[in-house]
């Protein structure tokens, strides 16, 4: 499988997970995380995918909880 995920590719989906957390909504950060790995499988994962999978445990722990995020 070939890295080609671009940096233009990472920031949009930087941005996006930025703005589903500001927005203290458990479900999307969550779409964002899903989307963000859906992209990840196709085009390669980068150094910092970490950041989107501690993202999506989070969210999924405050959700279970019925809870919104700090």
């Amino acid at each position: 499988m070939d890295y080609t995920l671009t940096k233009s590719d990472l920031s949009r989906l930087k941005s996006k997970l930025t703005r589903a957390k500001n927005s203290k909504d458990p479900e999307k950060v969550l779409a964002a995380c899903e989307e963000a790995f859906a992209i990840f499988e196709e085009k390669g994962y980068p150094d910092n995918w970490h950041t989107w999978n501690i993202a999506r445990e989070d969210a999924q722990f405050l959700k279970d909880r019925g809870l919104k995020m700090l």
